[in-house]
């Protein structure tokens, strides 16, 4: 009963952000399984232009990424990195803020290193292998002023940044 208390308690515009966030994780962990990456990424940003026009409220970027959180901890089952920030990158954008959305790449940590793996749950983010034994992983992140938003870890510097992945591009 302290979940549903709790959700209760907020208003209204945090009720909408988390019951958005859920939404968008669990659609993404559907679509994530059926569809490539980049046009399911590209019809969510569609999407938010014209939902932006009735969403209550005007939060903060790091209300947006405590939605997110909140909505993934909340929720059954495991999503990766990339759907969290996917979702996030939405939601931020429903709200006009000036988001990147990077992905990095880091040698994967072999069983035969001294290495110490990225997270905890060690299935965070993607090892794929690659031309190298050890093959490498990718991690999701969302930047704000320059400053890891949503998906940071402890060792997010191993990561080399790819391009970010958006960059106030128009869907």
């Amino acid at each position: 009963m302290g979940r549903i208390a709790g959700f209760l308690a907020v208003p209204l515009g945090e009720k909408f952000r988390l019951l958005v966030a859920a939404t968008l994780l669990v659609l993404a962990r559907v679509a994530f399984a059926l569809l490539p990456f980049a046009p399911f990424r590209h019809g969510l940003l569609v999407i938010a232009r014209p939902v932006a026009r009735v969403v209550p409220g005007s939060p903060s970027p790091a209300h947006v990424a405590w939605a997110v959180d909140t909505a993934d901890r909340s929720i059954p089952g495991h999503r990766t990195c990339l759907m969290r920030s996917v979702t996030a990158e939405t939601i931020h954008r429903l709200y006009d803020h000036d988001i990147v959305h990077r992905i990095g790449v880091a040698p994967a940590c072999g069983e035969d290193s001294d290495d110490e793996p990225a997270s905890e749950t060690g299935s965070d983010h993607a090892s794929l292998e690659a031309d190298t034994p050890a093959g490498f992983e990718a991690h999701s992140w969302i930047e704000y002023d320059e400053s890891v938003l949503l998906g940071h870890l402890e060792d997010l510097s191993r990561f080399e940044p790819l391009p970010p992945l958006n960059r106030r591009e128009q869907p």
